[in-house]
């Protein structure tokens, strides 16, 4: 039984150490992580601390008109070498509205606010500056024109005027929900 034990203790200590060898592949950048690569990559998204991808905002119907701000940002490692023009849009498809549906219960399902009680700003383009990182859209509700309900609207990034950058695949849109009480 002792020697059992030895060679097993010696199996396990050559696996642990067999780990430090070096890879010459990984080195040279052949797969993994690229990080020249990776820093490269200029992905713009619309950000958001909600982890379910809404912005929310409560209005009362006597209010005529409100403001809502919707932030667009690069992530990059440098800021916009370049004036960008992010031209955002409402998504006319309902799967985003229906997938965020079935999250929630019966009575807190959204539906999809009318057109004409919005609408986006500026023609829906966000203008990143050079040498920043950030801008933003202006959306403005009209909550006196409809009657009390949960409402959503489906914001996306549709294109970037200049080439070299990517709308982010889970934060190039957001869900922005409206409550009118």
């Amino acid at each position: 039984m002792k020697i059992f034990s030895r060679i097993l203790t010696l199996a396990v200590l050559s696996l642990s150490l067999a780990s430090c060898l070096k890879d010459k592949g990984y080195d040279e950048d052949r797969y993994g992580i690229n990080v020249e690569e990776v820093e490269s990559y200029k992905i713009v998204n619309i950000p958001s601390t909600n982890t379910t991808l809404a912005v929310s905002s409560t209005y009362a119907r006597t209010v005529t008109s409100a403001t809502l701000t919707v932030p667009v940002h690069l992530s990059a490692r440098d800021a916009a070498a370049e004036n960008l023009a992010v031209t955002l849009a409402v998504d006319q498809a309902d799967t985003k509205i229906t997938a965020y549906n079935a999250t929630v219960a019966t009575a807190s399902r959204y539906t999809r606010m009318p057109s004409n009680a919005y609408t986006v700003n500026n023609g829906g383009v966000a203008n990143i500056v050079s040498g920043s990182k950030d801008a933003s859209v202006t959306l403005t509700v009209t909550p006196s024109s409809l009657p009390a309900g949960r409402y959503i609207i489906p914001l996306s990034i549709t294109s970037i005027d200049k080439p070299g950058y990517t709308i982010s695949g889970n934060q190039g849109y957001r869900l922005i929900l409206v409550i009118i009480t």
